[in-house]
């Protein structure tokens, strides 16, 4: 496919490099001339520019591109850059980082699928806290949901899942037994080994 990555941090150098290895054709856009050195072992396109001029991102390729990945440092070059790359040159997928939870909501109301790394951060530490693992997130609608599976006390084995509830106020989904989801309905116990899987909105 043919990617913009729009920022060149820590995590715009780092996700080029990965795509590349994938085999993507890759165009990095940074306005910052230094932050572009983290990508100077890259093989790719490199482009300084403001990322969401016109000419630059047409420049980068965006009127062919497959997917645009915002993730610059700063939130707003971020949405306008993916505003530019949805509305003018009709991008089919925008990826965008935002730091303030705030403005996550403002993102997917323009229809641009969202990653707010301060939540995610959150989240991760309270699952940790929790002791909960992440296994997947899935997009339902316009609306994210992560699984994650915890271990199940030996004292509940012989329970019915059904009659359980989660400390974290999370739906208990299912039990995950030897690689293997089994749903949380009537009649299905515990037994030894087993872990909870539970199911949370982003």
């Amino acid at each position: 496919m043919q990617i913009i990555v729009i920022g060149c941090g820590k995590v715009g150098s780092s996700l080029a490099a990965q795509l590349i290895q994938q085999g993507h054709d890759v165009v990095i856009l940074e306005n910052d001339s230094e932050l572009m050195q983290l990508a100077d072992d890259l093989n790719c396109v490199k482009i300084i520019g403001i990322p969401f001029d016109q000419d630059i991102m047409k420049q980068a390729g965006a009127e062919t591109a497959d997917v645009v990945c915002a993730v610059s440092q700063n939130d707003n070059v971020n949405i306008m850059s993916a505003q530019v790359a949805q509305q003018v040159f009709d991008v089919k997928k925008i990826i965008t980082r935002v730091y303030d939870p705030n403005l996550k909501v403002i993102c997917e109301q323009f229809g641009l699928d969202t990653i707010c790394s301060t939540d995610l951060t959150v989240q991760a530490l309270i699952r940790d806290i929790a002791n909960e693992t992440e296994i997947v997130s899935q997009k339902i609608f316009n609306t994210r949901v992560i699984y994650t599976t915890t271990p199940i006390d030996e004292s509940l084995v012989g329970e019915e899942i059904t009659n359980l509830s989660s400390d974290t106020g999370k739906l208990i989904f299912g039990i995950l037994r030897d690689g293997k989801v089994i749903l949380a309905v009537s009649g299905v116990k515990i037994e030894a080994g087993d872990q909870m899987l539970l199911a949370n909105l982003e």
